[in-house]
């Protein structure tokens, strides 16, 4: 195997953003991208006028689902289908408006059931 052969994630990516529904969920729910470091997936949302209170982040098997609830309805949501589980994956999420981070660990380090609440923690700059 060569090394110009692309990984199973930019090969995801590339899939994903020349997805025309990615585009317009972009435009007409919330913006969505992802980015990748040495130790981490970071998945990035866009929130615009929306507090900490509004949002929830769910992991269910290989999919982020981000919510933004408005008087006790959900408003907005966006499913993240990643290309690996997320079962046993470190997965924090930060809030700084508009943009809502979630980082997610390469490395198994947590024994997570297969559907959990992430805690988002504000930061003030």
């Amino acid at each position: 195997m060569g090394n110009d052969k692309k990984s199973e994630l930019e090969q995801w990516l590339e899939a994903l953003c020349s997805d025309p529904f990615s585009s317009i969920l972009d435009e007409t729910v919330f913006r969505v991208d992802v980015f990748e470091t040495e130790t981490e997936y970071i998945v990035e949302s866009e929130l615009i006028n929306c507090t900490k209170e509004q949002i929830f982040v769910t992991c269910e098997n290989d999919a982020l689902i981000i919510q933004v609830h408005e008087n006790e309805n959900i408003n907005k949501q966006r499913v993240v289908h990643l290309p690996f589980p997320l079962l046993n994956k470190n997965i924090r999420a930060y809030f700084t408006s508009p943009i809502l981070e979630i980082h997610i660990s390469k490395e198994i380090s947590a024994n997570h059931p297969n559907r959990y609440m992430i805690t988002i923690h504000e930061i003030d700059l």
